[in-house]
Parts: structure tokens; sequence; C-alpha cells
């Protein structure tokens, strides 16, 4: 695609609607600020072709004038000197002179007009370019601002679950703990449940044992 097409492209886009269709707008913003810039470079090169190229023919034509003004005073002594063909023959080439100068001024306006239109549009395009990269720093500040608040969501989360789990093992825990006392209780209240029983099957003995002593002391 030659430049007038890449600058023509660029100065009629709707950025916004651009970056409203892009999966990406980031990267296309960033995509657009690149071509920019390359167009720029050459619209300023070709801008510098033609005005080299402006130098050489304002020089061609002062050298072209300088030729029509020597031709014409030979053309004068040629005449002077009664020498009317070699006057006739100055006469043709300062002739063929003026048409070149003349083609020469019209490729000056030409290249002037040039010129002024490279400087126009490369203004154009400059100007647009700083308006989409202010929007680029924009989608990019928007962009980190989206991160961060991503980050601290996520730290965020990160706290909360941590809390949640560090909650659930102060419970067990807890739990555990008071397990471990019902077992030392339930423990403890069977050790004491076998001796009361001892105790008493011990005294159902004695107590036995004194019965038939009285029994038999009466026999």
């Amino acid at each position: 695609m030659g430049v007038f097409s890449r600058f023509k492209d660029i100065i009629n886009s709707n950025i916004n609607s651009l970056l409203d269709q892009a999966e990406n707008p980031e990267k296309m913003i960033s995509l657009m600020v690149n071509e920019m810039e390359d167009t720029i470079i050459e619209l300023k090169s070709a801008c510098a072709g033609s005005i080299a190229a402006k130098t050489k023919s304002e020089r061609e034509l002062a050298e072209l004038e300088a030729a029509v003004d020597r031709w014409t005073r030979r053309a004068e002594m040629a005449v002077q000197k009664g020498m009317d063909d070699l006057a006739c023959e100055a006469i043709t080439e300062k002739n063929r002179v003026i048409k070149r100068a003349d083609e020469t001024r019209a490729e000056l306006a030409k290249l002037s007009e040039m010129i002024e239109h490279y400087k126009q549009d490369i203004c154009k395009l400059e100007d647009k370019l700083e308006a989409t990269r202010t929007k680029y720093e924009k989608i990019k500040a928007d962009a980190e601002a989206a991160k961060a608040k991503a980050r601290a969501a996520k730290t965020a989360s990160d706290a909360s679950s941590w809390d949640t789990m560090d909650r659930f093992n102060r419970m067990e825990e807890k739990i555990d703990r008071l397990n471990a006392e019902r077992e030392m209780r339930e423990q403890s209240a069977n050790t004491e449940k076998q001796f009361r029983t001892m105790e008493e099957a011990e005294a159902a003995k004695a107590e036995l044992e004194a019965l038939k002593e009285r029994l038999k002391g009466k026999g």
C-alpha cells in the first residue's frame, strides 16, 4: 500500500470505533501508533525528496534564464554584423531554451504544490498521532488500574480464604480438645465405677461372713 493510501486510511479511520471492535484495544492502538509513525517518516522522506527536486529545478531555471539572455545577445550581435543566418540559429536556440524554461517553471509549480500538500498531510497526521498517543496512554493506565484492582481483589480473596481456614483449624482444635476432655472424663468415670463395684462386692462379702458368724453362734 502506498504512503498516500495509508495516509488516507489513517486520517479517515474512526479510532474509537476500531477500538470498540478490537479484542485487545491496547495492542490495537499500539499498532496504530506504530503505523502512524512509519507513515509520517515516509511522508517526510517524500517531502524532502520533493524539496530537493525543487531546489534542483530552481537551479536549472536560473541557468536556462541565463541561457536565454546569452542567446538573445548572440542573435543581436549576429544581426549587427550582418550574419542573418547565424542570428536565426541563435534565435532558434533561444526559443528552445525558453520552452525548456517554461516547462521547468511548470514543474516547479507542481513541486511547490506537492510540498505544500506534504506539509499539510504531515501536520494532520502528527495531530492525529498525538491524539492517539494520548488515548493509548489512557488505555494503558486503565489497563494497569484494572490489573491492580484484580491483584488487590485476589489478595483480599486469599486473605479471606486464609482467615476462613484459620478459623476452621481453630474450631477443629477446639473440637479435638473437647473430645479429649470428654474421653478423659469417661475414662475417669469408668475407673471410679470399677472401684465402686469392687468396694461394694467386698462390703457385701464381709457382711455375708459376719452374717454366717452370727448364725453359727446361735446354733
